[in-house]
C-alpha cells in the first residue's frame, strides 16, 4: 500500500510548510534591505595604465571601460602617469585628477571633473560650504594662523566668531582639521600680588627672617637667610621659593609690619589667559588747577594725573609647566610746585622672569620720594594781614619710601 509523505492529497504542500516558506522569504527581504547598499562606483573596478597620457584621454578611456559618464570642464588639462589595477572608480578618479589640482563630484549617475576655483563656472557644483563655530580662539586670529594657501577658501565672521569654509570636499576637510588644532583652550594663570611699602631707613637695614618655618617646623634650606633682600639703588628682581606662598611671606616680615617700618598697600589678585595681558592699578586720580595765559587774559583748567601703583602682567605657560611672566610695574606720585604746576615722580621697570608654578617673584628698587607742606596757625589771629605771619607757620617735609612687589603666578587647572 503506497503512503504519501510530505504531500497533501491532491499534490499540494502542507499549509504549515507554505507558511514557513513565506516567513523565510520575508526575513530574507528584510535582511537585504538592512544591509548597506554598495554604490555603483565601489562595485566598478578600473584596470588601465597611463604613461604620460593626456588627462582628457585618460578620463575618456575610464568612461568607456566602466560605462559611467565622466564630464570635464574647460579648465581640465595636463598629463598623467599612473597604473591602475582593480581600483574602485572614485579612487581611480582621485589618483588622476587630484595631483593636477582638480576635484570631482558625483551628480546623479555621472561625474563632473573640474577646478574648485571661484572664477570657474562649475565652482558651485564642485564645492561645499562648512560653518565652523570657534569656542576658544577669535575667528580673525585663527584665520591668520591658517596657511596662506587656504586664504581664498576661508571667510571670517567676527561678530559671530565663525569661519566659513568653501571648497572641495577634500579641501574643506583639511581646513577644518587645521582649525580644530588651532581652536583649543588656552591655559589660565592666576596671579597673586603683594604690594608693600617700606621706609627708606628700614629698607637700608632690612632684616626680615626669610627662612620662615612652616607648619612642619623645619626651615627651607633653599631659601637664603636674613639679608636676602638688599635695598640698593636701582630696580632689581629675583625668585623667592617658599612653601605657603604670600601668606608665609607676610608672616616672615611680621616684625617690620608690627613696628610700622613696613606697610602692606594691597594684596590684589587677577586671572588671565596664556599670552593675554592683565593690569592691576592701585591709586587715585589727582586734580590740579593749571592757569595759562598773560595777566590780562588767563584761563584756568583742571588737569587729572593718575598716580599710584600699576602692575601689568603677561604670562606664558610652557609645555613643561613653567611660567614666563613679563612684568611692568610702575609707581608714580605728583606734587604741586611753587608755580602751581604739578611735578610727577615716576618709577617703572620691565622684566621677564621664568618661574615654576607657585614660585614667588620679588621686584624692588621702586623708590618714591614725596614732598608736602604742613601749615598751622592760631585761630583768628593767623588770618590777620601781616600780623598773621607771627601766628602761623609752614613746614615743608619729604618722605622717601621703597615699594617692594611680590608676585606668585599659579596655573589654573
Amino acid at each position: 500500500m503506497f503512503e504519501s509523505r510530505g504531500f497533501a492529497p491532491g499534490g499540494r504542500r502542507p499549509a504549515r510548510r507554505l507558511g514557513l516558506g513565506l516567513v523565510l522569504a520575508l526575513a530574507l527581504a528584510v535582511l537585504m534591505a538592512a544591509l548597506p547598499q554598495v554604490s555603483m562606483a565601489e562595485e566598478i573596478l578600473v584596470t588601465n595604465v597611463f604613461d604620460g597620457a593626456d588627462i582628457m584621454s585618460a578620463l575618456r578611456d575610464i568612461s568607456a571601460q566602466t560605462g559611467v559618464n565622466i564630464m570635464a570642464d574647460a579648465t581640465v588639462q595636463g598629463w598623467v602617469t599612473v597604473e591602475l589595477r582593480d581600483v574602485p572608480l572614485e579612487k581611480a578618479l582621485e589618483m588622476i585628477v587630484v595631483p593636477l589640482g582638480y576635484t570631482f563630484v558625483k551628480v546623479g549617475d555621472y561625474y563632473v571633473v573640474g577646478s574648485a576655483d571661484s572664477k570657474n563656472p562649475t565652482f558651485p557644483l564642485l564645492t561645499r560650504t562648512e560653518v565652523v563655530k570657534l569656542k576658544y580662539v577669535k575667528a580673525e586670529n585663527a584665520a591668520k594662523l591658517l596657511s596662506d594657501f587656504f586664504a581664498p577658501y576661508v571667510k571670517v565672521g567676527a561678530a559671530d566668531n565663525v569661519l566659513v569654509v568653501t571648497g572641495s570636499a577634500s579641501m574643506a576637510q583639511r581646513i577644518m582639521a587645521d582649525i580644530a588644532k588651532i581652536d583649543r583652550p588656552a591655559p589660565q594663570v592666576w596671579l597673586e600680588a603683594l604690594v608693600m611699602e617700606i621706609s627708606s631707613d628700614s629698607g637700608k637695614s632690612f632684616g626680615a627672617d626669610w627662612r620662615y618655618e612652616g607648619s612642619g617646623g623645619k626651615p627651607d634650606s633653599e631659601v637664603p637667610a636674613s639679608g636676602f633682600v638688599d635695598f640698593v639703588s636701582g630696580i632689581w628682581g629675583a625668585k623667592y621659593n617658599v612653601a605657603g606662598g604670600l601668606e608665609h611671606i607676610i608672616a616672615s616680615m611680621k616684625a617690620l609690619l608690627d613696628s610700622g617700618k613696613a606697610q602692606i598697600h594691597a594684596t590684589p589678585s587677577i586671572a588671565t589667559l596664556d599670552g593675554e595681558p592683565a593690569e592691576i592699578f592701585l591709586g587715585k586720580d589727582r586734580y590740579f588747577t593749571v592757569t595759562t595765559g598773560s595777566n590780562s587774559d588767563t584761563s584756568t583748567r583742571l588737569e587729572s594725573i593718575r598716580t599710584g601703583i600699576s602692575l601689568k602682567f603677561t604670562p606664558r605657560v610652557s609645555e613643561t609647566g613653567e611660567i614666563l611672566v613679563k612684568i611692568e610695574p610702575e609707581v608714580s606720585d605728583a606734587v604741586e610746585t611753587a608755580d602751581g604746576l604739578p611735578l610727577v615722580n615716576r618709577r617703572k621697570a620691565s622684566t621677564s622672569i621664568r618661574v615654576n608654578d607657585g614660585e614667588t617673584i620679588v621686584i624692588g628698587g621702586l623708590k618714591l620720594k614725596s614732598e608736602y607742606e604742613a601749615k598751622s596757625k592760631v585761630p583768628l589771629l593767623g588770618d590777620l594781614p601781616i600780623l598773621g605771619l607771627f601766628f602761623s607757620s609752614t613746614k615743608k617735609a619729604s618722605t622717601e619710601t621703597e615699594v617692594v612687589i611680590f608676585i606668585t603666578p599659579r596655573i589654573m587647572q
